[in-house]
């Protein structure tokens, strides 16, 4: 079973937008130099095409980014309930943030938490403002933990 720590939650999607901004930049990078040379030579039709064909994969592009964006923010949303979950257990055993450890990078009923060397379930409400924890053992003892 895996388990993810706070910093990871809190970083996993940043690494991914970051990713599809640079490649967009040089896309718009590449689309100006090309642009660029096909006014310089006219004549020269491989730069009207080579302009054509980066401008699709820049519009492509743009538009799998729109799509990522509209999934990105349900999962943005869904990543910091789980990390204001984390915190505040934390808080409620005095405990720090980075010593709770879940199963899951989204906040569903039915979460594996690590606390320590001990497991519970967590059983959160229809509406998510309450939890109750419930002691739990795992059957799979071979445990990767994820904190980057």
């Amino acid at each position: 079973m895996t388990f993810f720590g706070i910093n990871y939650i809190e970083n996993q999607l940043q690494l991914n937008d970051l990713i599809k901004y640079i490649v967009t930049f040089v896309l718009v990078l590449v689309l100006f130099i090309v642009s660029t040379l096909y006014w310089r030579h006219r004549i020269q039709t491989k730069y009207r095409d080579l302009s054509i064909i980066v401008l699709l994969l820049l519009l492509f592009t743009l538009g799998l980014q729109y799509s990522d964006y509209i999934q990105s923010e349900s999962r943005h949303s869904q990543s910091s309930q789980m990390v204001t979950f984390i915190e505040n257990l934390a808080k409620d055993k005095h405990l720090r943030s980075s010593d709770v450890l879940v199963n899951s990078t989204q906040l569903t009923d039915g979460i594996v938490v690590k606390i320590k060397n001990s497991y519970y379930r967590a059983n959160l409400s229809s509406d998510q403002s309450n939890y109750t924890l419930t002691k739990t053992h795992l059957m799979n003892k071979k445990i990767l933990i994820e904190d980057h």
